[in-house]
Formats: structure tokens, sequence, C-alpha cells
């Protein structure tokens, strides 16, 4: 995971460290009720890694730089926070046959200490919201190469039944992060003349409490359902976007 400046880092570092049994419990909860309604695999689509240099931000144990290698990824470096995630990502990675392959490294992703310009591709699921949106964007323009591009997937903070959700369970969370929000949109468009995102995940939100109840077949079946309607709503009711789940971003 990501961190702020001062002490919000040392936060963030002891928070997903520990990451104590309360929170594992509750996390566990909530994915299940996103269940099938869940769109963070689209990520993957807007994005080939194959011959670039690949940077991991906020890769926690990174568990998916298996399938970058397979891929053919030309190399591929992580950062993360986490002391105890990266410890585990060397581990998997070893395990995978890959670890010569790799960079992981423990540190602060305001600053993760890697040469301008070092890499094609950055790709981060659920970490800007961690940071210092102006300082990790100004340093992901620092070591992102001429033509690259930066991928990132991150919840979205203006739907009232997720605020409401998020304030009834505060264990789930670190104290510091913050969703993304219309104002952190802008702060990208300035950084990334290029840059545009993309919505999912609207209608879904108040049907979420169902996936505790429904089983599986029925899931996935009213998500196909639920899916076509969102990517129509959010088409044409560009609007609504900012009260989806989760925003795509891509800085170019």
């Amino acid at each position: 995971m990501g961190v702020q400046a001062g002490g919000v880092v040392d936060r963030e570092r002891d928070f997903f460290n520990a990451q104590g049994d309360r929170y594992l419990r509750v996390r566990a909860w909530i994915w299940r009720a996103i269940g099938e309604f869940n769109r963070n695999s689209e990520l993957a689509d807007l994005y080939d890694p194959r011959g670039k240099r690949v940077l991991l931000y906020g890769c926690g144990p990174a568990r998916g730089a298996g399938r970058f290698v397979q891929a053919g990824a030309a190399h591929i470096a992580g950062i993360d926070i986490s002391d105890a995630e990266i410890a585990q990502a060397w581990r998997t990675a070893r395990e995978g046959g890959y670890d010569e392959q790799v960079d992981f490294r423990a540190g602060d992703a305001h600053a993760t200490g890697f040469p301008d310009d070092s890499f094609d591709l950055i790709v981060g699921s659920a970490i800007l919201h961690h940071l210092d949106v102006s300082r990790a964007l100004a340093e992901l323009r620092r070591v992102l190469a001429p033509a690259g591009r930066a991928v990132f997937l991150e919840p979205l903070a203006h739907n009232p039944l997720l605020r409401l959700g998020r304030r009834l369970t505060p264990s789930a969370r670190t104290a510091d992060e913050h969703p993304f929000t219309v104002a952190d949109w802008q702060l990208c468009a300035e950084v990334f003349p290029d840059f545009w995102h993309r919505e999912v995940e609207l209608t879904s939100i108040p049907l979420m409490p169902l996936n505790l109840v429904l089983p599986r077949s029925w899931q996935r079946a009213l998500a196909q359902h639920v899916r076509r309607l969102d990517d129509r709503l959010l088409a044409q009711y560009p609007q609504l976007r900012r009260f989806a789940r989760s925003t795509f971003l891509v800085l170019e």
C-alpha cells in the first residue's frame, strides 16, 4: 500500500505490516458483498506488458507479478510501504522461479528511488487514495518514460451509500486514506495532459447486500444484467460517473 508524508508514512506502514484479525474479517465481508459485481479485472484491459519495464506501484505481496512475467514483461519492479508484504512478494517470486526478473523494494511511494524514465508501464490498484496525490503524480511523471502509460484503479468518494458504509466499517481502512474525488481527477489532468478515466459499478452498490445471501450462480446472472445497465447509464449520463464505486485512471 502507499503512504503520505510525515507521520502518515509510519501509520500506514504499521497498519499494513500488522493487518489485524478484525481488519481481515471485515475486508472479507466487504469482498463477499461486492462479489460478482467486482470489475477490478478490467484494469488489465488497459495495458500490454510485453517487452515493457513495469513498475507495480503499491504492490503489496505482488501476487500478480507472475502474470507479468508470463505475459512477456522485460523487467518488473515493485514498491510498497509494508516490509512484511514485500517479504511475502519475494517469497512468492522465489517459489514461482521468477525472482531474478523482479526488483521488490520497501519504501515510500512518493520517493521511489528509481531513476528518471525508468518504466514504460506503471500499474497500481487502490494505492493512490492512500497518498498525497499531488506528490505521487509528480513521482509517477518522473519515473515514467516518454510515451509510457500508468494505469490505476481507485475507489471513488462521492456515492452516499459508500460513504455511509465506510463510516460503519472504520477498521477496514486506514485513518488517512481518502477515496478519489473530482478534484483528484483534475490533478491527474494537470500533470498528465492525455489523462482519461472510466467508471464502473453504479447500480450494483445498493444491491451488494444481496450477495451475502444469493448463491453464486444467481450473483453471476444478476451481475451480468447490472453491468450492461451501468455501462449504458454511465455513457448516457456522464454526470453520474462520480457516484460509481471505482474509477480506472489512464495517465499518459
